[in-house]
């Protein structure tokens, strides 16, 4: 089994955190470009490096990864550093989506280059960057670890209870960092249509993100904000989605999935756009209902279904676990894990 060292920074998305703390082994180092990001609940060994810079991140790099045969990066900035500390080791670039990633043309020429290797969540996405010629060899699908919530029954009760909420109401949690185009405008606006139609529907907001000001501005206009919270600041994820309903990706663009195969391992039926790696992840009609990305109407409709029909959110949350824990459970990804990385070290060598 190939040793590794994971690096995370200040770039690497919200997704990356949640596996990097999951996946990395319990005697593997984790190494931050900077401040360890708040909220990642692992140990780490923070670098010092002034304006982001990869190369001094790097020099300091050199001096922990002597006994490493592979460089885990979690973010294209990660990678970025862990090359000048590579000295002939392996690099392993994990993405949690492909549009619109900061440095995302980066982080694929750096495979043409012979750089590095790539994880994306999907072979969907997996797909995409074998068709855009990177070799097979060179890509690898990583699936997301997602953990069923513990305790459900009782994170409900005091969730609700703080929102001021009981069994009646029917509550969309929105899940996801909050960038551009992830979908929570989507989600206010689906929720708005559906609002107009049924009176118990609520939605709520477990993260946050860069666009987030956007997003309280949007759910504002739509009139229905006092039905709509966020509440990234008061209760954990977990606690959302044990006190969830059912959970919604609306994005027009890929996004990443690590958020909706959390909901799924909780046993949330899915509302989402019908984009290949939501697909590949919630098949339509199994574990989700899909909506064409961007059409409004039938994301409308579909919410109405759910909000309207116990009997379907309880198959549709029964199957959505039950794909979860047959595909991202963490063993399973783990197991992945260590897969690639033996093929990458033996690749290199």
């Amino acid at each position: 089994m190939a040793r590794a060292i994971h690096i995370i920074g200040a770039d690497a998305p919200a997704d990356m955190l949640a596996q990097a703390a999951i996946l990395a082994g319990a005697n593997e180092k984790i190494v931050s470009i900077g401040p360890a990001p708040r909220k990642f609940d692992r140990q780490t060994v923070s670098l010092r490096a002034p304006m982001g810079s990869a190369s001094l991140a790097g020099l300091q790099l050199r001096k922990i990864t002597d006994h490493a045969e592979l460089l885990h990066a979690w973010s294209p900035a990660a990678a970025a550093a862990a090359q000048w500390a590579a000295r002939g080791k392996s690099i392993l670039l994990s993405l949690s989506h492909l549009q619109g990633l900061h440095q995302a043309d980066i982080a694929i020429s750096g495979v043409f280059d012979d750089l590095w290797t790539l994880t994306v969540p999907t072979e969907a996405q997996r797909r995409v960057l074998i068709t855009l010629g990177l070799g097979s060899k060179r890509v690898f699908a990583l699936p997301p670890a997602a953990e069923p919530n513990s305790d459900a029954d009782r994170k409900r009760n005091i969730a609700r209870g703080e929102l001021g909420l009981d069994n009646g109401q029917f509550l969309l949690a929105a899940g996801g960092e909050m960038l551009h185009a992830s979908g929570h405008k989507q989600a206010c606006w689906a929720h708005a249509m559906a609002r107009i139609l049924t009176d118990h529907t609520r939605l709520i907001f477990p993260g946050s993100g860069p666009a987030r000001r956007a997003i309280e501005a949007f759910a504002r206009s739509t009139g229905y904000d006092r039905e709509i919270f966020f509440t990234a600041e008061s209760l954990s994820p977990p606690d959302v989605l044990a006190a969830a309903d059912a959970a919604i990706f609306l994005q027009r663009h890929d996004c990443g999935v690590g958020a909706l195969t959390a909901a799924m391992a909780c046993g949330l039926p899915i509302l989402a756009s019908d984009r290949p790696e939501i697909a590949d992840c919630a098949p339509h009609g199994l574990a989700a209902l899909l909506s064409p990305p961007g059409d409004m109407r039938q994301a409308a409709d579909n919410l109405l279904r759910l909000a309207r029909d116990a009997k379907l959110r309880e198959k549709l949350g029964r199957e959505a676990s039950i794909l979860a824990s047959e595909k991202f459970a963490p063993d399973i990804a783990k197991t992945t894990l260590r897969s690639i990385y033996s093929t990458v070290v033996s690749g290199h060598s």
